[in-house]
């Protein structure tokens, strides 16, 4: 039987399409989002990949949302969750419970750059390199045991966007490659 990666995604969505195309002959993957108007719903469609939306705004507090969330997951029994992109903070509950078992891609050398809008941060301090952080993610934000890294050289030629672009490049490739190098391990 092949191993199961949930993958909870809330936006674009091209981490997903990366870990998918890689990925896809050699494991299951479901996505959920807690956001109905992601484009990453999109892109399940047209993979055809299996998806959940729980809609978050269907919720009357975060505690609610965070229940349900862990329901489906323990009902689904990953053998890994990956964060693509997924823009709500797990609960200390959740971590625990699927510990070692949660990863995070995060587009700077951590521990430099925590938190959102990472990339225009190492743009506007003015560093000459950046790059992309997998982690575990534990119960601090982007504090999780990093599993892999690979830098990114910001030229005096680069535009925020093009830093965006090889950014999104390099976790397109690192991403699936250490998802997979996990889940052998297993």
């Amino acid at each position: 039987m092949k191993k199961k990666i949930i993958i909870l995604a809330s936006g674009n969505g091209s981490n997903f399409e990366a870990i998918v195309n890689k990925l896809r002959n050699k494991y299951s993957i479901k996505l959920i989002s807690e956001n109905k108007e992601a484009y990453v719903l999109q892109r399940a469609i047209n993979l055809y990949v299996d998806y959940e939306i729980i809609n978050y705004k269907n919720f009357e507090n975060r505690d609610l949302y965070n229940k349900k969330l862990f329901e489906k997951l323990k009902k689904e029994k990953p053998d890994l969750i990956v964060l693509a992109g997924y823009m709500k903070i797990l609960p200390d509950y959740i971590v625990d419970f699927f510990s070692k078992r949660i990863i995070n891609i995060h587009p700077s050398l951590l521990p430099a750059f925590k938190g959102l809008n990472a990339i225009k941060k190492a743009y506007d301090y003015g560093v000459k390199y950046t790059g992309v952080t997998i982690h575990y993610v534990n119960n601090e934000l982007d504090g999780g045991e990093i599993i892999a890294q690979d830098i990114v050289k910001i030229e005096t030629e680069d535009t925020l966007h093009s830093l965006e672009e090889k950014i999104h490049k390099i976790e397109h490739k690192l991403y699936p490659k250490v998802i997979d190098k996990i889940l052998r391990r297993m």
